[in-house]
């Protein structure tokens, strides 16, 4: 007991200057998933082939829906532990509250992984799977189910984690896996592994940070012990808090996943494989803008009320500029970068990559919105916009898969996320007025009509410089564009800081 007592008073102290740290290593674990999964998709691909590869993009797409369906407990760990505390008085509250967590969370993943077993094996019934990756089916689906039943519990550790100002350690242990899964393809590569081997690679460096997250809760805390009456004093508390924001993270979560599977029975799997990469360059530029934008979130909810509006008006601008950056590219160069990325047999994909657009200008226009709604509004309208985008989404894709056509089916998946976001804006400025909308609504339009003009002079160029080349000029040339942006922004915002600053009370 003393020992874990001494663990965790050394956790303590150090976190009280761990915020630059955790900031850094966040943005580096980010974007070492976002790039290193894109760019080893192709590389699985060529190990395995498109249509052996749909069945594990299927698959991992279960278990991140499954995992992510935490229906906000994880939240209210993170709330709740960081309310008790963090002294020799409260420590056996602590323990206890890990413990109860611990357990709600064991349940949780008993339940996923019984229903994953269920309903996963059905689902692979309605999936054309090709003669020779039959055998391969059932270790996979059992691969998959540990590492799922896994992968849950280690939610629960990772929000403890993050009561303790440690999200760190989950971070850190994500850019080990990602880099344990480049070295696994490395050797699949010249050692021509099948499917079974690299589910196997990719399973492993799933379970990787969940289990550094239980080490880490297991150092600190020891084995879970629950004081008297915990379930009464600390559970169901816990559960309560699983409040209205589940609505909407659930909904926005079966956005980003649900449509896959209406792909894989309708297309077949390597439009499967397909459309899970375009997903997952949407789901990608979609994490970038949410990074960018977060920094946001603590001057917009310090601000008094009605005062937030200039700190509004700058997110959005930054919002719509890296939203901008990213669309250029995906509008003028799709066939390029579905070539240099995945092989020209994917060229055919070209438009859908295009229509990927919709969808990151969506989220560009629609997160500060749904952040002003969330921090200082009623966090049950941007739940149940998230769930009307839910309801709008899975009819259209499961409509346009029926034209066999991948354009069409990303319009879908993409086009109800841009058709409500007049609606958050409505909310949202009721919420919190961003004021002056007429002179700053020209900028943003003007700030669209040059990145449309880019667009077309780069699709002009590339028909002379070629894929590479085009694509090197492109990112030289918007990067440029962002630093330049950024660094002008963010001067904007230090002058808004200072008087923010001065207007305090003493």
């Amino acid at each position: 007991m003393a020992k874990h007592s001494l663990l965790t008073d050394k956790a303590t102290e150090a976190g009280e200057s761990r915020l630059g740290a955790n900031i850094a290593w966040n943005y580096i674990s980010g974007f070492t998933s976002v790039f290193g999964l894109l760019l080893l998709y192709p590389f699985a691909i060529t190990i395995v082939g498109a249509e052996a590869y749909g069945l594990w993009v299927l698959a991992s797409s279960a278990i991140q829906l499954l995992t992510m369906s935490d229906f906000g407990l994880g939240t209210g760990i993170v709330r709740t532990l960081t309310d008790i505390p963090d002294n020799a008085e409260h420590r056996r509250d602590r323990r206890s509250f890990v413990a109860v967590a611990l357990a709600v969370f064991s349940v949780l993943s008993v339940v996923l992984t019984a229903l994953y077993f269920v309903a996963f094996p059905l689902y692979l019934t309605t999936v054309d799977v090709p003669e020779q990756d039959r055998n391969a089916v059932l270790p996979l689906v059992i691969a998959a189910g540990a590492t799922l039943f896994f992968s849950v519990l280690g939610r629960a550790c990772n929000s403890i984690l993050w009561a303790l100002n440690r999200p760190d350690i989950e971070r850190k242990a994500a850019v080990v896996a990602i880099l344990g899964r480049a070295a696994g393809y490395a050797l699949l590569i010249p050692l021509e592994g099948g499917l079974i081997a690299i589910v196997m690679v990719e399973c492993v460096s799933l379970l990787l940070p969940p289990l550094v997250c239980f080490w880490a809760v297991y150092q600190r805390f020891g084995l879970p012990r629950m004081i008297r009456g915990a379930w009464r004093l600390q559970g169901k508390p816990l559960l309560k808090m699983s409040s209205v924001l589940s609505i909407g993270s659930l909904s926005l979560l079966g956005v980003y996943q649900l449509p896959l599977f209406i792909v894989g029975p309708t297309l077949g799997l390597q439009s499967a494989t397909t459309f899970g990469a375009l997903m997952r360059v949407f789901q990608s530029a979609r994490l970038i803008i949410s990074w960018i934008v977060m920094p946001f979130a603590y001057p917009i909810k310090k601000s008094a009320l009605g005062e937030a509006g200039e700190h509004i008006r700058v997110a959005f601008t930054v919002s719509l500029l890296v939203g901008l950056l990213i669309s250029v590219p995906l509008a003028a160069l799709p066939n390029e970068l579905l070539t240099v990325w995945l092989g020209s047999e994917f060229a055919f994909a070209a438009p859908a990559l295009a229509v990927v657009v919709v969808g990151v200008m969506a989220e560009a226009m629609g997160q500060v919105p749904n952040l002003i709604m969330t921090l200082r509004g009623n966090p049950l309208i941007a739940s149940l916009i998230s769930l009307a985008v839910l309801l709008l989404t899975l009819p259209a894709v499961w409509f346009a898969s029926g034209t066999g056509d991948l354009g069409y089916v990303m319009l879908a998946a993409v086009a109800p996320l841009l058709l409500l976001v007049p609606v958050q804006i409505y909310f949202s400025e009721r919420t919190e007025t961003s004021g002056s909308w007429a002179k700053h609504v020209l900028v943003w339009l003007g700030m669209v009509l040059v990145a449309a003009a880019a667009a077309v002079a780069f699709a002009l160029l590339a028909q002379v410089l070629g894929d590479v080349l085009s694509i090197g000029v492109c990112a030289f040339v918007l990067g440029v564009v962002f630093l330049g942006a950024f660094k002008r922004i963010r001067r904007r915002d230090d002058v808004l800081n200072e008087r923010d600053a001065a207007q305090a009370p003493a």
